[in-house]
């Protein structure tokens, strides 16, 4: 028996409606719009955590799949589904279940948007896009370049600018935001360093996970933003080495690098850079040093580096950053 597609459906569902999960019905067809497809369970093993469900998935345009999957896989699915009407099942049969209506221009979708409104959505990292239609949970959006997609709030989609409480307990949390994330039931501070689809990267100060890394990965309900005070910065005298095993850039890297296009862009002058970040834009002045294969920046006065600008050299003779590689453009 082939393991369902329930494992992908389940990963586009937003965080914030888990906590509406319906009874589950055996061998009654669900509908859920938001993610195209339906959904029979015909036996479940039990009801906890541990168990598994034997369910068919049919995603619209391809065959039905059938296969096991854990419960809370099903009950995280259920959450978003409803139990499938006579008219509903008429339109899967001919080409797979109904997609969610599009809402009328001037309706407000989850999290505030409408129609016009433009956000930010996830798509090979955080992008701005213009709203064209709302679709329940989803938004059909239009990209600059013209693309046109269609993404899930709260987890792909979110305002411009800085979040608000709402989008922080909606799940959404910004890239070097300052959290506190729960790790063996204990609450630690750490800072959101990256995001793929619903599970976040953190830095945890004193944590080792693999590989002694102190990044921590996990789903946004175990995620709450930091209400401990920043700790003051360590003060470090202009020039002075931070730590032992680096040294200064000097004039090594000399130079404009740019990411190619409209990405980050640094400017080296004689063991200082000054950065530019999209897509805001603005320069921050750092001193650069280097040591272990790495470029890394401080502000000055701090023995920190800033950990998302750490950039590796290439065989090529770029720079790679976190957001892709740099190449110089110019002296």
């Amino acid at each position: 028996m082939r393991f369902s597609t329930l494992n992908s459906l389940a990963l586009t569902i937003p965080i914030a409606v888990f906590a509406q999960t319906a009874e589950l019905k055996i061998g009654v067809v669900y509908q859920c719009p938001a993610v195209q497809a339906t959904m029979e369970v015909f036996s479940c093993t039990g009801a906890a955590a541990s168990d598994s469900c034997d369910v068919q998935t049919a995603p619209q345009g391809r065959p039905a799949m059938r296969g096991r999957s854990t419960r809370p896989q099903v009950m995280a699915l259920l959450s978003i589904c409803h139990v499938q009407a006579p008219g509903e099942s008429q339109t899967a049969t001919r080409g797979g279940p109904a997609a969610a209506p599009a809402q009328a221009g001037s309706q407000v979708g989850p999290g505030g948007f409408k129609a016009g409104d433009t956000v930010r959505i996830l798509a090979d990292g955080w992008q701005e896009a213009k709203v064209l239609q709302v679709r329940g949970n989803s938004y059909f959006v239009q990209l600059g370049n013209g693309i046109q997609v269609s993404k899930i709030w709260p987890m792909e989609v979110r305002r411009v600018g800085i979040l608000t409480a709402q989008d922080h307990a909606a799940g959404q949390y910004d890239s070097r935001e300052r959290v506190q994330v729960l790790i063996n039931d204990q609450w630690h501070e750490g800072t959101i360093t990256g995001q793929n689809l619903n599970m976040y990267s953190i830095k945890v100060p004193g944590f080792h996970g693999d590989f002694d890394s102190d990044s921590f990965s996990t789903t946004p309900e175990n995620i709450r933003i930091s209400t401990t005070p920043a700790p003051p910065p360590t003060q470090r005298a202009a020039g002075q080495v931070p730590k032992a095993g680096l040294a200064s850039c000097g004039n090594k890297y000399d130079g404009r690098w740019e990411q190619i296009p409209g990405g980050l862009r640094i400017i080296f002058r004689s063991g200082k850079a000054t950065v530019s970040e999209p897509p805001v834009g603005a320069s921050q002045p750092y001193e650069c040093f280097m040591g272990g294969g790495q470029i890394l920046f401080y502000k000055a006065g701090s023995s920190t580096a800033v950990d998302y600008l750490t950039l590796l050299p290439n065989n090529d003779g770029t720079l790679q950053s976190e957001l892709g590689s740099l190449k110089k453009m110019g002296n």
